[in-house]
């Protein structure tokens, strides 16, 4: 039986890897880059940037959002609200 991979378990190395696996990148300060290069802005504050360190792995899509827990609340919620407009 294959043990699950958590993200937010895993060591540095081992999420820089996870994240290239995916077409991710992190640059040499540690902040995760999008496949075009850029850096990835925090959706819950744009004016800061993901670092490798605090970044999630969003299951089923692969987005890269910031590990806090406001942040995670805001993507599920947001992701509540998508699902309920697509049924109506």
């Amino acid at each position: 039986m294959k043990k699950e991979i958590i993200f937010d378990e895993l060591g540095g190395k081992e999420r820089i890897l996870l994240l290239r696996a995916f077409d991710y990148d992190v640059d040499k300060e540690g902040y995760v880059l999008n496949p075009s290069g850029s850096r990835i802005q925090s959706k819950e504050n744009p004016l800061r940037f993901i670092h490798s360190k605090g970044a999630s792995l969003i299951p089923g899509s692969l987005e890269v959002i910031d590990g806090t827990p406001p942040s995670i609340s805001k993507f599920i919620r947001e992701r509540v609200e998508f699902d309920t407009n697509c049924r109506d």
